[in-house]
Protein backbone atom coordinates (compact mmCIF):
# COMPACT_ATOMS: atom_id res chain seq x y z
CA UNK A 1 0.00 0.00 0.00
CA UNK A 2 1.38 3.39 -1.00
CA UNK A 3 0.17 6.77 0.20
CA UNK A 4 -2.61 8.23 -1.90
CA UNK A 5 -1.26 11.75 -1.58
CA UNK A 6 2.37 12.80 -1.16
CA UNK A 7 2.60 16.32 -2.60
CA UNK A 8 -0.34 18.32 -1.22
CA UNK A 9 -2.80 18.56 1.64
CA UNK A 10 -6.00 17.70 -0.23
CA UNK A 11 -7.34 14.19 0.56
CA UNK A 12 -7.87 11.75 -2.28
CA UNK A 13 -11.27 10.26 -1.49
CA UNK A 14 -10.72 6.88 -3.09
CA UNK A 15 -12.64 3.69 -2.35
CA UNK A 16 -10.59 2.64 0.69
CA UNK A 17 -10.78 6.14 2.16
CA UNK A 18 -14.58 6.18 1.86
CA UNK A 19 -14.81 2.73 3.43
CA UNK A 20 -12.78 4.05 6.37
CA UNK A 21 -14.95 7.16 6.66
CA UNK A 22 -18.17 5.13 6.71
CA UNK A 23 -16.88 2.51 9.15
CA UNK A 24 -15.71 5.00 11.77
CA UNK A 25 -18.91 7.05 11.31
CA UNK A 26 -21.21 4.18 12.19
CA UNK A 27 -19.21 3.31 15.26
CA UNK A 28 -19.72 6.97 16.20
CA UNK A 29 -23.45 6.41 15.57
CA UNK A 30 -23.31 3.70 18.24
CA UNK A 31 -21.27 5.80 20.69
CA UNK A 32 -23.48 8.89 20.48
CA UNK A 33 -26.66 6.75 20.60
CA UNK A 34 -25.44 4.72 23.56
CA UNK A 35 -26.31 7.40 26.11
CA UNK A 36 -29.77 7.85 24.60
CA UNK A 37 -30.53 4.14 25.08
CA UNK A 38 -29.54 3.92 28.72
CA UNK A 39 -32.72 5.28 30.30
CA UNK A 40 -34.82 3.08 27.99
CA UNK A 41 -32.78 -0.02 28.78
CA UNK A 42 -32.83 0.81 32.49
CA UNK A 43 -36.63 0.95 32.46
CA UNK A 44 -36.84 -2.43 30.71
CA UNK A 45 -34.40 -4.13 33.07
CA UNK A 46 -35.75 -2.44 36.20
CA UNK A 47 -32.28 -1.46 37.43
CA UNK A 48 -31.19 1.55 39.45
CA UNK A 49 -28.97 4.39 38.30
CA UNK A 50 -25.79 3.08 39.94
CA UNK A 51 -26.03 -0.44 38.51
CA UNK A 52 -27.09 0.76 35.09
CA UNK A 53 -24.22 3.27 34.96
CA UNK A 54 -21.80 0.33 34.94
CA UNK A 55 -22.62 -0.05 31.23
CA UNK A 56 -20.44 3.00 30.64
CA UNK A 57 -17.73 1.54 32.86
CA UNK A 58 -17.63 -1.71 30.88
CA UNK A 59 -17.53 0.29 27.63
CA UNK A 60 -14.49 2.25 28.87
CA UNK A 61 -12.72 -0.85 30.17
CA UNK A 62 -13.19 -2.59 26.84
CA UNK A 63 -11.83 0.43 25.00
CA UNK A 64 -8.79 0.64 27.24
CA UNK A 65 -7.93 -3.05 26.87
CA UNK A 66 -8.22 -2.77 23.10
CA UNK A 67 -6.15 0.40 22.98
CA UNK A 68 -3.12 -1.21 24.63
CA UNK A 69 -3.17 -4.19 22.25
CA UNK A 70 -4.34 -2.82 18.90
CA UNK A 71 -0.91 -1.69 17.65
CA UNK A 72 0.51 -5.20 18.07
CA UNK A 73 -2.51 -6.70 16.31
CA UNK A 74 -2.14 -4.28 13.40
CA UNK A 75 1.52 -5.19 13.04
CA UNK A 76 1.01 -8.97 13.15
CA UNK A 77 -2.29 -9.36 11.29
CA UNK A 78 -2.51 -6.23 9.16
CA UNK A 79 -4.84 -3.27 9.45
CA UNK A 80 -7.41 -4.69 7.04
CA UNK A 81 -7.98 -7.81 9.12
CA UNK A 82 -8.16 -5.77 12.33
CA UNK A 83 -10.78 -3.50 10.73
CA UNK A 84 -12.83 -6.53 9.68
CA UNK A 85 -12.49 -8.01 13.15
CA UNK A 86 -13.62 -4.64 14.54
CA UNK A 87 -16.81 -4.76 12.48
CA UNK A 88 -17.62 -8.35 13.43
CA UNK A 89 -16.97 -7.82 17.13
CA UNK A 90 -18.95 -4.57 17.25
CA UNK A 91 -21.90 -6.27 15.54
CA UNK A 92 -21.85 -9.05 18.15
CA UNK A 93 -21.62 -6.49 20.96
CA UNK A 94 -24.58 -4.47 19.64
CA UNK A 95 -26.63 -7.64 19.20
CA UNK A 96 -26.02 -8.64 22.82
CA UNK A 97 -26.85 -5.14 24.06
CA UNK A 98 -30.12 -5.00 22.13
CA UNK A 99 -31.31 -8.61 22.44
CA UNK A 100 -34.79 -8.38 24.01
CA UNK A 101 -35.24 -9.77 27.51
CA UNK A 102 -31.60 -10.56 28.35
CA UNK A 103 -30.13 -9.99 31.79
CA UNK A 104 -27.97 -7.01 32.68
CA UNK A 105 -24.91 -9.27 32.68
CA UNK A 106 -25.44 -9.95 28.98
CA UNK A 107 -25.81 -6.25 28.17
CA UNK A 108 -22.64 -5.55 30.20
CA UNK A 109 -20.85 -8.08 27.97
CA UNK A 110 -22.35 -6.44 24.89
CA UNK A 111 -21.05 -2.95 25.66
CA UNK A 112 -17.68 -4.39 26.72
CA UNK A 113 -17.30 -6.10 23.33
CA UNK A 114 -18.46 -2.96 21.53
CA UNK A 115 -15.82 -1.00 23.45
CA UNK A 116 -13.08 -3.47 22.53
CA UNK A 117 -13.84 -3.88 18.85
CA UNK A 118 -15.01 -0.32 18.29
CA UNK A 119 -11.64 0.88 19.56
CA UNK A 120 -10.02 -1.45 17.03
CA UNK A 121 -11.96 0.44 14.35
CA UNK A 122 -11.09 3.92 15.61
CA UNK A 123 -7.37 3.32 16.18
CA UNK A 124 -6.88 1.42 12.94
CA UNK A 125 -8.79 3.91 10.77
CA UNK A 126 -6.75 6.74 12.32
CA UNK A 127 -3.48 4.96 11.52
CA UNK A 128 -4.59 3.97 8.03
CA UNK A 129 -5.79 7.43 6.97
CA UNK A 130 -2.69 9.19 8.25
CA UNK A 131 -0.42 6.83 6.28
CA UNK A 132 -2.63 6.39 3.22
CA UNK A 133 -3.30 10.10 2.67
CA UNK A 134 0.26 11.25 3.30
CA UNK A 135 0.44 15.02 3.83
CA UNK A 136 -3.36 15.15 3.53
CA UNK A 137 -3.70 12.91 6.61
CA UNK A 138 -4.77 15.68 9.05
CA UNK A 139 -7.43 16.93 6.61
CA UNK A 140 -8.66 13.38 5.92
CA UNK A 141 -8.86 12.60 9.63
CA UNK A 142 -10.82 15.81 10.23
CA UNK A 143 -13.21 14.90 7.39
CA UNK A 144 -13.70 11.43 8.87
CA UNK A 145 -14.51 12.94 12.25
CA UNK A 146 -16.92 15.43 10.67
CA UNK A 147 -18.90 12.55 9.16
CA UNK A 148 -18.69 10.73 12.49
CA UNK A 149 -20.13 13.82 14.18
CA UNK A 150 -22.99 13.92 11.66
CA UNK A 151 -23.71 10.27 12.48
CA UNK A 152 -23.63 11.28 16.13
CA UNK A 153 -26.40 13.78 15.45
CA UNK A 154 -28.55 11.33 13.48
CA UNK A 155 -28.15 8.29 15.76
CA UNK A 156 -29.92 9.62 18.88
CA UNK A 157 -32.61 11.13 16.63
CA UNK A 158 -33.37 7.72 15.12
CA UNK A 159 -33.32 6.16 18.59
CA UNK A 160 -35.89 8.73 19.74
CA UNK A 161 -38.12 8.24 16.68
CA UNK A 162 -37.99 4.48 17.15
CA UNK A 163 -38.85 4.76 20.83
CA UNK A 164 -41.90 6.88 19.96
CA UNK A 165 -43.17 4.49 17.27
CA UNK A 166 -43.79 0.80 16.72
CA UNK A 167 -40.21 0.38 15.50
CA UNK A 168 -38.85 0.55 19.06
CA UNK A 169 -35.60 2.14 20.22
CA UNK A 170 -33.56 -0.88 19.08
CA UNK A 171 -34.15 0.07 15.44
CA UNK A 172 -31.62 2.88 15.83
CA UNK A 173 -28.97 0.40 16.97
CA UNK A 174 -29.81 -2.08 14.22
CA UNK A 175 -28.71 0.60 11.75
CA UNK A 176 -25.17 0.11 13.09
CA UNK A 177 -25.33 -3.65 12.47
CA UNK A 178 -26.63 -3.29 8.92
CA UNK A 179 -24.13 -0.55 8.10
CA UNK A 180 -21.11 -2.53 9.32
CA UNK A 181 -22.25 -5.60 7.37
CA UNK A 182 -22.50 -3.39 4.28
CA UNK A 183 -19.01 -2.01 4.96
CA UNK A 184 -17.48 -5.48 5.02
CA UNK A 185 -19.28 -6.48 1.80
CA UNK A 186 -17.98 -3.26 0.25
CA UNK A 187 -14.44 -3.98 1.50
CA UNK A 188 -14.51 -7.42 -0.15
CA UNK A 189 -12.20 -10.34 0.48
CA UNK A 190 -8.97 -8.47 -0.17
CA UNK A 191 -7.92 -6.52 2.91
CA UNK A 192 -4.36 -5.88 1.73
CA UNK A 193 -5.24 -2.39 0.49
CA UNK A 194 -5.45 -1.34 4.16
CA UNK A 195 -2.11 -2.87 5.18
CA UNK A 196 0.90 -0.97 6.44
CA UNK A 197 3.62 0.07 3.99
CA UNK A 198 6.66 -2.24 4.29
CA UNK A 199 8.84 0.61 5.55
CA UNK A 200 6.39 1.24 8.41
CA UNK A 201 6.45 -2.43 9.44
CA UNK A 202 10.25 -2.46 9.45
CA UNK A 203 10.41 0.74 11.48
CA UNK A 204 7.87 -0.46 14.05
CA UNK A 205 9.75 -3.71 14.58
CA UNK A 206 12.88 -1.89 15.71
CA UNK A 207 11.51 1.52 16.69
CA UNK A 208 10.91 3.10 20.08
CA UNK A 209 8.45 5.85 20.89
CA UNK A 210 10.40 9.12 21.39
CA UNK A 211 10.16 10.87 24.74
CA UNK A 212 8.78 13.97 23.05
CA UNK A 213 5.73 11.96 21.99
CA UNK A 214 4.40 11.82 25.52
CA UNK A 215 3.72 15.57 25.57
CA UNK A 216 1.47 15.04 22.56
CA UNK A 217 -0.12 12.13 24.42
CA UNK A 218 -0.88 14.43 27.38
CA UNK A 219 -2.44 16.90 24.94
CA UNK A 220 -4.80 14.13 23.81
CA UNK A 221 -5.79 13.52 27.44
CA UNK A 222 -6.54 17.22 27.84
CA UNK A 223 -8.68 17.58 24.73
CA UNK A 224 -10.70 14.41 25.38
CA UNK A 225 -11.11 15.34 29.07
CA UNK A 226 -12.59 18.69 28.05
CA UNK A 227 -14.80 17.26 25.28
CA UNK A 228 -16.30 14.42 27.31
CA UNK A 229 -16.84 16.55 30.39
CA UNK A 230 -18.79 18.99 28.24
CA UNK A 231 -20.88 16.44 26.34
CA UNK A 232 -21.48 14.16 29.34
CA UNK A 233 -22.59 16.78 31.85
CA UNK A 234 -23.51 19.77 29.67
CA UNK A 235 -27.25 19.08 30.01
CA UNK A 236 -26.96 19.28 33.78
CA UNK A 237 -25.17 22.62 33.50
CA UNK A 238 -28.13 23.93 31.48
CA UNK A 239 -30.57 22.62 34.08
CA UNK A 240 -28.69 24.29 36.93
CA UNK A 241 -27.90 27.61 35.24
CA UNK A 242 -30.87 28.14 32.91
CA UNK A 243 -33.63 26.26 34.73
CA UNK A 244 -34.21 23.86 31.83
CA UNK A 245 -36.18 20.66 32.29
CA UNK A 246 -34.48 17.32 31.54
CA UNK A 247 -35.84 17.02 27.98
CA UNK A 248 -35.07 20.61 27.00
CA UNK A 249 -31.56 20.42 28.45
CA UNK A 250 -30.79 17.16 26.62
CA UNK A 251 -32.09 18.55 23.33
CA UNK A 252 -30.21 21.82 23.73
CA UNK A 253 -26.94 19.96 24.15
CA UNK A 254 -27.19 19.23 20.43
CA UNK A 255 -25.77 22.74 20.07
CA UNK A 256 -22.38 21.36 21.12
CA UNK A 257 -22.48 18.36 18.77
CA UNK A 258 -23.86 20.52 15.96
CA UNK A 259 -21.02 22.97 16.50
CA UNK A 260 -18.53 20.13 16.39
CA UNK A 261 -19.95 18.91 13.07
CA UNK A 262 -19.72 22.37 11.49
CA UNK A 263 -16.25 22.92 12.92
CA UNK A 264 -14.93 19.65 11.55
CA UNK A 265 -16.50 20.19 8.15
CA UNK A 266 -14.69 23.53 7.81
CA UNK A 267 -11.68 22.34 9.82
CA UNK A 268 -10.79 19.90 7.05
CA UNK A 269 -10.38 22.89 4.72
CA UNK A 270 -8.29 24.75 7.27
CA UNK A 271 -6.01 21.71 7.61
CA UNK A 272 -5.22 22.01 3.90
CA UNK A 273 -4.19 25.65 4.17
CA UNK A 274 -2.56 26.01 7.61
CA UNK A 275 -0.21 23.94 9.73
CA UNK A 276 -1.64 21.83 12.53
CA UNK A 277 0.14 23.67 15.34
CA UNK A 278 -1.33 27.05 14.36
CA UNK A 279 -4.87 25.67 13.98
CA UNK A 280 -4.73 23.92 17.36
CA UNK A 281 -3.43 26.98 19.19
CA UNK A 282 -6.13 29.24 17.77
CA UNK A 283 -8.84 26.61 18.32
CA UNK A 284 -7.74 26.10 21.93
CA UNK A 285 -7.81 29.84 22.64
CA UNK A 286 -11.23 30.15 20.98
CA UNK A 287 -12.53 27.25 23.06
CA UNK A 288 -11.45 29.01 26.26
CA UNK A 289 -13.17 32.24 25.19
CA UNK A 290 -16.34 30.45 24.01
CA UNK A 291 -16.64 28.40 27.18
CA UNK A 292 -16.25 31.58 29.24
CA UNK A 293 -19.39 32.91 27.53
CA UNK A 294 -21.36 29.72 28.21
CA UNK A 295 -20.16 29.52 31.81
CA UNK A 296 -20.62 33.16 32.78
CA UNK A 297 -24.23 33.80 31.74
CA UNK A 298 -27.60 32.42 32.83
CA UNK A 299 -29.76 33.75 29.96
CA UNK A 300 -30.33 30.59 27.92
CA UNK A 301 -29.84 32.02 24.38
CA UNK A 302 -26.37 33.28 25.33
CA UNK A 303 -25.46 30.04 27.11
CA UNK A 304 -26.52 27.88 24.17
CA UNK A 305 -24.71 30.19 21.75
CA UNK A 306 -21.60 29.90 23.90
CA UNK A 307 -21.88 26.10 23.88
CA UNK A 308 -22.33 26.15 20.11
CA UNK A 309 -19.17 28.23 19.68
CA UNK A 310 -17.36 25.92 22.10
CA UNK A 311 -18.42 22.93 19.98
CA UNK A 312 -17.00 24.61 16.87
CA UNK A 313 -13.75 25.42 18.70
CA UNK A 314 -13.12 21.96 20.16
CA UNK A 315 -14.14 20.19 16.95
CA UNK A 316 -10.62 19.99 15.52
CA UNK A 317 -8.87 19.25 18.81
CA UNK A 318 -9.09 15.45 18.63
CA UNK A 319 -8.34 14.74 14.94
CA UNK A 320 -5.49 17.24 14.69
CA UNK A 321 -4.04 16.19 18.06
CA UNK A 322 -3.96 12.58 16.83
CA UNK A 323 -2.18 13.73 13.67
CA UNK A 324 0.24 15.71 15.81
CA UNK A 325 0.93 12.67 18.00
CA UNK A 326 1.68 10.53 14.95
CA UNK A 327 4.21 13.11 13.72
CA UNK A 328 5.80 13.16 17.20
CA UNK A 329 6.05 9.34 17.14
CA UNK A 330 8.73 9.50 14.43
CA UNK A 331 6.80 7.32 11.99
CA UNK A 332 5.46 4.72 14.46
CA UNK A 333 1.91 5.28 13.25
CA UNK A 334 0.28 2.13 14.63
CA UNK A 335 1.74 2.59 18.10
CA UNK A 336 0.83 6.26 18.14
CA UNK A 337 -2.76 5.52 17.07
CA UNK A 338 -3.06 2.83 19.72
CA UNK A 339 -1.65 5.09 22.43
CA UNK A 340 -4.02 7.86 21.30
CA UNK A 341 -6.90 5.48 22.01
CA UNK A 342 -5.38 4.73 25.43
CA UNK A 343 -5.42 8.47 26.15
CA UNK A 344 -9.03 8.73 24.98
CA UNK A 345 -10.15 5.77 27.10
CA UNK A 346 -8.46 7.10 30.24
CA UNK A 347 -9.65 10.68 29.82
CA UNK A 348 -13.23 9.75 28.83
CA UNK A 349 -13.49 7.41 31.81
CA UNK A 350 -11.94 9.64 34.48
CA UNK A 351 -12.76 13.25 33.54
CA UNK A 352 -16.60 13.00 33.50
CA UNK A 353 -16.52 10.91 36.68
CA UNK A 354 -14.31 13.47 38.44
CA UNK A 355 -16.54 16.36 37.34
CA UNK A 356 -19.66 14.53 38.48
CA UNK A 357 -18.12 13.70 41.84
CA UNK A 358 -16.93 17.28 42.30
CA UNK A 359 -20.39 18.63 41.47
CA UNK A 360 -21.83 16.75 44.45
CA UNK A 361 -20.07 19.16 46.79
CA UNK A 362 -19.74 22.44 44.86
CA UNK A 363 -22.41 22.22 42.14
CA UNK A 364 -22.09 21.81 38.38
CA UNK A 365 -21.31 25.46 37.71
CA UNK A 366 -18.07 25.51 39.72
CA UNK A 367 -17.22 21.90 38.86
CA UNK A 368 -17.30 22.82 35.17
CA UNK A 369 -14.17 24.90 35.71
CA UNK A 370 -12.42 21.58 35.05
CA UNK A 371 -13.07 22.22 31.35
CA UNK A 372 -10.97 25.42 31.09
CA UNK A 373 -8.31 23.73 33.23
CA UNK A 374 -8.03 20.97 30.62
CA UNK A 375 -8.05 23.52 27.79
CA UNK A 376 -5.48 25.72 29.51
CA UNK A 377 -3.14 22.79 30.07
CA UNK A 378 -3.55 21.80 26.43
CA UNK A 379 -2.71 25.32 25.25
CA UNK A 380 0.37 25.37 27.51
CA UNK A 381 1.59 22.12 25.92
CA UNK A 382 1.05 23.53 22.43
CA UNK A 383 3.01 26.69 23.27
CA UNK A 384 5.90 25.08 25.15
CA UNK A 385 6.28 21.71 23.38
CA UNK A 386 5.71 22.37 19.66
CA UNK A 387 5.83 19.58 17.08
CA UNK A 388 7.19 20.67 13.72
CA UNK A 389 5.13 19.37 10.83
CA UNK A 390 5.25 19.78 7.04
CA UNK A 391 3.61 23.06 6.01
CA UNK A 392 0.85 23.13 3.37
CA UNK A 393 2.07 23.82 -0.13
Amino acid sequence: MTPAVTTNHTPVRDRVTWISYVQISFFAWFMYSFGATQALLRDEQGTGLVLASLHGTFLSIGGLLAAVSVARLMLHYGRGRVLRLGSIGTIIGVLLLTWPGVSIGVTFLGVFLAGVFGTFIVATVNAFLLDHEGLAGPAALTEANALACLAGLLGPLVIGIGAATLLGWRAGMYVVILALIAVEIWRGRNTEAFSEPPEIVAKVERGKIPRAFWWSWLLLVCVIGAEFSLTFWGADLLRERCGFGPAAAAASLASVVGGMFIGRAFGARLARAFDTESILRVAMACALASFAIAWSFTWWPVVIFGLFLTGISISVHWPLSVSRAVVASDGLTDRAAGLASVAASIASGIAPFALGALSQSIGFHLAFLMVPVFLGCGLAILLTKPVHQPRPV
